[in-house]
């Protein structure tokens, strides 16, 4: 039995919980946009069975402890900094759990999903914090214009202006080695070959997603 992983039923916060092959990290549930795909309020912060609602910030001891127990009980291939909300508000927990899941699970990919705002909300470069602490980060973009971003992501008024600040993200991962990929989920945005080209031509990966209503 998993610390701190929700039954099926719901009834208790997930902080550690399964897809596919991975093992994702629910750190955090705020967030800097409200983009107009996401699924969390029509899921009531349900995924497939785990309750990723929040009872404020879980201490970083706490989140460790879900990961190292949830990793041993089931074979994984990638820890993932992903849950309903955005990870880079916690810094201190992708970098203390990032480097002893490293040390406990040698091998294991660890991965960063992000809207790639953390520059703006930190007001100065993270790559830094996440350089050795994870091998791969992927930035849901979803435009390749400013106003294209501002529609579909909805960012709050504080980061209406911070296209920009995502693009310049995907510049400093690839820069610092990280595996990146830029994503757009399907039937969302009204080009996503400029997407695609935005990407390639920073040198990250691109990835069209399907939607999570559909992604079984």
């Amino acid at each position: 039995m998993i610390t701190n992983a929700a039954s099926t039923t719901g009834e208790k916060p997930t902080l550690a919980y399964y897809y596919k092959d991975g093992l994702y990290l629910n750190i955090t549930n705020r967030c800097p946009t409200a983009c107009s795909f996401c699924i969390k309020r029509s899921w009531q912060w349900r995924y497939r069975g785990w309750n990723l609602k929040l009872n404020g910030e879980p201490p970083v001891a706490a989140i460790l402890s879900a990961a190292m127990k949830a990793a041993a009980a089931k074979p994984i291939k990638e820890l993932v900094f992903c849950g309903y909300g955005e990870p880079t508000y916690r810094l201190d927990v992708i970098r203390a759990v990032g480097a002893d899941m490293a040390r406990e699970f040698p091998g294991l990919r660890r991965r960063l999903n992000t809207v790639g705002l953390g520059n703006a909300i930190w007001k100065r470069s993270i790559v830094p914090d996440l350089k050795d602490r994870i091998e791969a980060v992927s930035i849901s973009l979803n435009a390749a214009s400013p106003e294209e971003w501002r529609r579909i992501q909805r960012p709050a008024p504080a980061y209406r202006n911070c296209f920009q600040d995502v693009v310049s993200f995907v510049r400093e991962c690839v820069a610092a080695g990280l595996e990146t990929r830029v994503t757009t989920v399907a039937g969302i945005g009204p080009n996503p070959e400029a997407v695609r080209a935005l990407a390639q031509s920073m040198g990250a990966e691109y990835f069209l997603r399907p939607s999570l209503q559909e992604d079984n």
